[in-house]
């Protein structure tokens, strides 16, 4: 009789018997799981490891890099004046090869405001830089090297509103974009700690990086009291790195 009564009250009531189960997605305590994740976001590579901190929060911290080599580019300078015309007797370019180097380590919290629900909203601190090298010379239009018509002296060129030095000839510079911290809120869809072993995420946000930097031999390249505009539409360019969109997906594996 006591079996039945039992076998009763198990099929009749699940729910009542499921509420005593405690809730594994969010009652939990912190660091009792760890997650690793690796995928590909806007900064490049990027690997995480997340762990709980209190209940609908999860602590997250990463790296971030990549590198890439461009091939040669040709760019025409713009030379509204005819300076650079006087000076070499013809029109010339800017022959150069950029290398990008980005390197960024990130401390970000994550907020799920659903219970056992997926949506969650980040905020954190990225920190580290990405930088552009250019690297080239002074040619005329069929890519030999550009020649100084007597008497003049090498010309400075302008890249928005900062003087750029040619020397003999050679046009190197190195641009950082951005402040080394840089503040991020974010957006996404995937549970911080799979279910089971494996897992996926989707993640869209925006990085406060702050304008950039560049330089000539490692110092910081002065500001010109006069505008040429050899380097045009770089202005627009460069605001859009000021707030760079954050794109990130990723994979999750559940270490337990």
């Amino acid at each position: 009789m006591k079996v039945k009564i039992l076998l009763f009250f198990f099929f009749a009531y699940p729910p009542f018997i499921h509420a005593q189960q405690p809730n594994q997605e969010h009652n939990t305590t912190p660091f009792d799981h760890l997650a690793l994740t690796a995928g590909l976001t806007t900064l490049g590579f990027t690997a995480e490891a997340v762990t709980p901190l209190v209940n609908h929060f999860y602590i997250k911290g990463g790296l971030n890099t990549f590198s890439y080599t461009t091939r040669q580019h040709r760019i025409a300078l713009d030379d509204p004046y005819g300076l650079l015309n006087e000076a070499f007797g013809q029109n010339v370019y800017y022959e150069m090869r950029g290398d990008a180097r980005n390197v960024h380590g990130h401390l970000v919290v994550d907020y799920y405001p659903f219970k056992k629900g997926i949506l969650y909203l980040s905020s954190g601190l990225y920190f580290g830089s990405t930088k552009l090298t250019a690297r080239g010379s002074i040619t005329n239009k069929d890519g030999s090297p550009a020649e100084l018509q007597s008497p003049y002296e090498w010309p400075t060129l302008e890249f928005n509103g900062q003087k750029i030095d040619i020397t003999n000839g050679q046009l190197n510079a190195e641009l950082t974009l951005g402040n080394t911290l840089k503040p991020y809120i974010g957006i996404g869809v995937g549970r911080a700690i799979p279910r089971r072993r494996l897992g996926a995420k989707l993640e869209v946000g925006l990085l406060f990086a702050g304008k950039y930097t560049l330089k000539q031999n490692g110092v910081n390249i002065e500001t010109m009291t006069t505008k040429e505009h050899n380097f045009e539409d770089t202005d627009a360019l460069m605001k859009i790195f000021e707030y760079y969109p954050m794109v990130k997906v990723q994979l999750n594996y559940r270490l337990f």
